[in-house]
């Protein structure tokens, strides 16, 4: 006969693996994913980390712990060096990295997600006050591959979003998704009371480069200044092609001064080292910056645009190729229309 608890595991299991392929969105499908790996530990922290490719690291993508709580502090990237080195395909005991010393103590359970024997991922379980036995391993391991399939469809639903809310010319994302991932990250940053900048920043002398070289030079120009803009920012901010020449950066979690620091990064990264258009075509460009934070500035998706729009146009009039923080909070009307002005 059956053991009655093995059962009611495989049970729990397969409950777990309904609540994950529920979900069609990556974020909730993450959220389940982790919500169900804690419970079936014994309501130990579960974090999930899912790789990124163009950095090479490994970011947080879900996590039972609150967004306030501190103790997140430091862990929204991580190598996992010593993970990785180890080539394990199950779950395994190891030593966490430091960052995650505060959360598991001297052991984490570690379950490396696969696809097609590719790691792209690991579920981190953490309990500093109870350790984990060998049975945790084994019954980590059943409930990682039965909810393995939800979560990967919905990584794969994501996949498909992105062709679709992606700029058709460049690498940053398009008008349509701006508008809705700012109003959804100044939502995330009242709940938990965050810190969010917005930056809005236009080339200063496109005009120019189209009229001496064409309009081919100047579209591989903005597509150069888009690919600088994405490699000079974190993961989990956004940059966004808001028209013609013009970009948007959102900043989850960055305050002021923040913001000011990657802006000059950014400012320098396109002002500093001509482009290359062809073997014998070098153009120079510049970029005003416009920041505005909230809730400094604005509480609202408007007014946030409105003030960093007006504080870009001053580092036009004030000279271009600048950066320039918003005054203080003003009346939140409109935000201009997109179409580039020089």
């Amino acid at each position: 006969m059956s053991d009655p608890q093995d059962l009611n595991d495989e049970l729990a299991i397969l409950k777990a693996a309904l609540a994950v392929s529920r979900q069609i969105d990556l974020p909730p499908a993450a959220a389940a994913f982790v919500g169900a790996a804690s419970e079936q530990a014994g309501g130990a922290q579960a974090l999930l980390y899912l790789f990124d490719g163009e950095a090479d690291v490994f970011r947080l993508t879900a996590a039972t712990l609150e967004g306030g709580d501190p103790r997140r502090e430091g862990i929204g990237t991580l190598d996992f060096a010593g993970l990785r080195a180890t080539g394990a395909a199950v779950p395994v005991l190891a030593a966490p990295p430091a960052a995650l010393k505060a959360i598991g103590g001297s052991t984490i359970l570690a379950a490396p997600l696969l696809e097609a024997e590719r790691l792209f991922g690991f579920l981190i379980l953490a309990d500093p006050k109870t350790p984990f036995a060998e049975r945790d391993l084994d019954h980590a391991g059943r409930l990682v591959a039965e909810m393995l399939p939800g979560l990967l469809n919905a990584r794969q639903v994501e996949a498909f979003r992105e062709l679709v809310i992606k700029d058709d010319q460049t690498e940053c994302f398009n008008r349509r998704h701006f508008d809705r991932c700012l109003s959804e990250e100044i939502y995330r940053a009242q709940r938990y009371a965050q810190a969010l900048a917005m930056v809005f920043l236009d080339l200063d002398n496109l005009k120019e480069v189209n009229a001496r070289y064409g309009h081919a030079v100047g579209s591989r120009t903005v597509r150069e200044v888009a690919r600088r803009l994405v490699m000079g920012i974190r993961g989990s901010d956004r940059a966004f092609r808001y028209g013609g020449d013009e970009f948007c950066l959102v900043l989850p979690a960055t305050d002021l001064q923040g913001a000011i620091d990657l802006c000059e990064r950014l400012r320098h990264a396109i002002a500093s080292q001509p482009f290359v258009a062809d073997s014998t075509t070098h153009v120079a460009v510049t970029a005003s910056f416009g920041i505005a934070a909230y809730p400094d500035h604005a509480r609202t998706s408007l007014g946030l645009i409105k003030c960093a729009d007006e504080a870009m146009q001053r580092a036009k009039r004030e000279g271009k190729d600048a950066v320039r923080v918003a005054p203080a909070a003003v009346p939140e009307g409109g935000a201009r229309a997109a179409g580039g002005r020089r």
